[in-house]
This record gives structure tokens, C-alpha cells and sequence, in this order.
């Protein structure tokens, strides 16, 4: 996942991302009433991954999968969809906490539990 994308963002444009996911749960809800159970089926994990921002890329695709298709396309939403797919699932999701940014420290002082030696 993380070389899909470059960056975690978090702030702002963390909290935009959070917004847009958020925004595109809103015509997925709206559709829950399918007439047949797969689509029902499909929406309700599409929703919840969304939700929690787990596997964002393939959400993002299957909810304007689901949004494209049908006698009521809904294309303005289906642009939110694949602009969350272009953009990534941010640093408020769980695939920024799984695969977001690290740090990492290399040559740390501390071994072991010894103290770091004086100077």
C-alpha cells in the first residue's frame, strides 16, 4: 500500500480526506435499498471500509463501481470516488496507521537499558 502512494497527509488535508470519505458513505447510504442482495452486500462493505479507511484504493473503486451502475448514475459522486482513489486514504484512516510514515533511528544510544556513556 505504501507504494501507492507517497505521502500520509495529516492536519488539514488529513482532516479533507477524512471529510471526502465521510462525503462519499452519504450516496452509498442513500442506495442501500437494492433489489437484490448482492448490491445490498456489496454497499454495506464498501460503506464500512470507507468508514474506517481500511483497503481505501479498492473501496474508493468499488463504491464508483457501485455508483456508476444502474438506471441512476450518480457521476458527480462517481469523481469523488476516483479522486479518493487518486489521493489516498490519509493519516486519520487505518491504512495510515498500518502503512503510513515511520521514523526511524539508526545508531540509537540507548542498548539494552544502559544509560548513554557521559561526555
Amino acid at each position: 500500500m505504501q507504494r501507492l502512494f507517497v505521502m500520509f497527509p495529516d492536519r488539514a488535508p488529513g482532516v479533507g480526506l477524512v471529510l471526502l470519505r465521510l462525503g462519499l458513505c452519504a450516496p452509498l447510504l442513500l442506495q442501500w435499498t437494492a433489489p437484490w442482495a448482492l448490491r445490498s452486500t456489496a454497499l454495506a462493505v464498501v460503506v464500512g471500509l470507507l468508514l474506517l479507511g481500511w483497503l481505501t484504493p479498492m473501496a474508493a473503486l468499488l463504491a464508483a463501481l457501485l455508483l456508476g451502475y444502474g438506471p441512476a448514475m450518480h457521476w458527480p459522486w462517481m469523481t469523488v470516488a476516483l479522486a479518493l482513489l487518486l489521493l489516498g486514504p490519509g493519516a486519520y484512516s487505518l491504512d495510515g496507521g498500518r502503512f503510513g510514515r515511520r521514523v526511524r533511528r539508526w545508531g540509537s544510544t540507548r542498548r539494552r537499558g544502559r544509560a548513554p556513556p557521559k561526555e
